[in-house]
């Protein structure tokens, strides 16, 4: 589609320029207006996903606010900001707009993608049974992605975390995906609530070797450290916990840590 843009407007250019090389200029200076104009949206989206990735979560809120405001931000756009709304904690307003995103027919990836990040509104709102059953639909309608295998296993371990059906689609998202972050994670929290620790060690190690900068990861691993006795080794990890970027979606408090970090002294001293 880009490619037959392109050839239109170099078309549309010659025959301007071969008519009169001022109309050709003229013709050359509207379609750069009208260029702006339709990419405004992406200038501004770009600018608050740069935002975003350094952390300035504010920041990207503003300018993902000025790419709606244009009214031709697409589906994907609004669906980002959205995510930046649940990441500042405005969880009422995430939801709106991704409900109001799915009024509109939508293209199924970009619907399944809206329906997955309304769960996480649910969620975050205290509706977890809501979650669970909009991402169990999806789940079922024949939909797989790794966004949904992680968010839906977690939910289930929130839910039931000795569930035999927990631990089997925890298992199955694995072996969909075992190097995303957040299906490690729900692998080894699964093993660690059945007691096998040696296992969910395993699998932490790999989660550890990219040194990662969220709290669950070196939380989960103090906390098997602590059940196979290497104290030390736990301290350690806990020890990276103040370098990882906290938001409002993470799941550990500060108060669980702090709980842990104690316990982790007792058995020190």
């Amino acid at each position: 589609m880009q490619l037959l843009n392109v050839i239109f407007i170099a078309i549309v250019l010659f025959f301007a320029y071969k008519f009169n090389p001022i109309v050709g200029v003229i013709v050359t200076l509207l379609m750069i207006a009208l260029g702006i104009f339709y990419y405004v949206p992406q200038i501004l989206r770009a600018r608050a996903r740069m935002a975003f990735a350094k952390g300035e979560f504010d920041e990207a809120e503003k300018w993902f606010r000025l790419s709606i405001k244009t009214k031709r931000a697409n589906p994907d756009i609004r669906m980002e900001y959205a995510y930046v709304l649940l990441r500042t904690g405005k969880v009422d307003e995430a939801e709106q707009m991704v409900t109001e995103l799915l009024r509109y027919k939508l293209k199924p990836q970009t619907r399944a993608k809206a329906v997955i990040q309304r769960c996480m509104c649910y969620y975050k709102s205290g509706k977890l049974d809501e979650a669970i059953q909009d991402a169990t639909e999806l789940y079922n309608e024949g939909y797989r992605s790794i966004n949904l295998y992680g968010m839906l296993g977690y939910f289930k371990i929130v839910k039931a975390p000795m569930a035999q059906e927990t631990f089997d689609f925890c298992s199955e998202a694995y072996d969909y995906a075992d190097d995303d972050r957040d299906i490690r994670d729900n692998m080894l929290i699964c093993y660690y609530n059945r007691g096998d620790y040696e296992k969910a060690r395993e699998i932490s190690d790999k989660v550890l070797e990219d040194k990662p900068p969220f709290v669950e990861a070196w939380y989960h691993a103090a906390q098997i450290d602590v059940k196979l006795g290497d104290y030390s080794g736990a301290a350690e990890k806990l020890t990276h916990i103040k370098d990882c970027h906290r938001s409002y979606m993470t799941t550990i408090s500060e108060a669980e840590v702090k709980e842990l970090e104690d316990e982790v002294k007792r058995k020190l001293t």
